[in-house]
């Protein structure tokens, strides 16, 4: 028996998907995807956290990259800020492609016909 292809792998293969078949994500995984498909811009790695409701965004944001945005779905960048200790870090921030966001619709318009 063949395994599926993940969409990370084939990202037409979420083009394939039907509404009898679903994804299946974590709670966190859910509202991370969903903030970053309402999300007009940027959100931080903080934010992210936040949003998960646990310290793991990194992680998250790599899972949800594998189920379904693909690694071109979701943009990473560093941006140097001051902390409050006055040092210089790079926190990252995340946000969708387009490609993402169609991939994103899609999986959310899926899973919300499962429901």
């Amino acid at each position: 028996m063949k395994t599926p292809e993940l969409p990370y792998e084939n990202p037409s293969a979420l083009d394939s998907l039907d509404s009898k078949q679903s994804f299946r994500f974590t709670p966190r995984q859910t509202r991370v995807l969903v903030a970053l498909a309402d999300a007009g811009g940027w959100v931080s790695r903080e934010e992210v956290d936040r949003i998960a409701g646990a310290s793991n965004g990194p992680q998250i944001i790599m899972e949800l990259r594998r189920k379904v945005a693909g690694h071109d779905g979701i943009e990473m960048q560093r941006t140097e800020v001051q902390d409050r200790d006055g040092k210089f870090c790079k926190p990252g921030r995340y946000r969708l492609t387009l490609s993402g966001r169609e991939r994103v619709q899609k999986a959310l318009s899926l899973l919300v016909e499962a429901a």
